[in-house]
């Protein structure tokens, strides 16, 4: 089983996703069933604007009702 990253698009680029909300994915990644699970709950739960900490960003980023929400897995490694 392939192990994978959450990554967000942050400005003109794809950055790897450090923390969302509470959840702290692992760094060397985890399987598609948890990653989607996880970002799956965050989004449904976190409606109105929050912070999402990138690779990139490590102080964060601010997602607001009016900014796409675009995340992906993407291969760890």
């Amino acid at each position: 089983m392939q192990l994978l990253h959450i990554e967000a698009w942050v400005g003109d680029e794809w950055q790897r996703v450090v923390r969302l909300g509470d959840y702290e994915p692992p760094e060397d990644g985890d399987t598609d069933d948890n990653q989607v699970q996880e970002l799956t709950d965050f989004l449904k739960a976190d409606t109105g604007m929050f912070w999402v900490e990138t690779i990139a960003a490590p102080h964060g980023v601010l997602f607001g009702p009016g900014v796409p929400r675009l995340f992906r897995l993407a291969p760890a490694g």
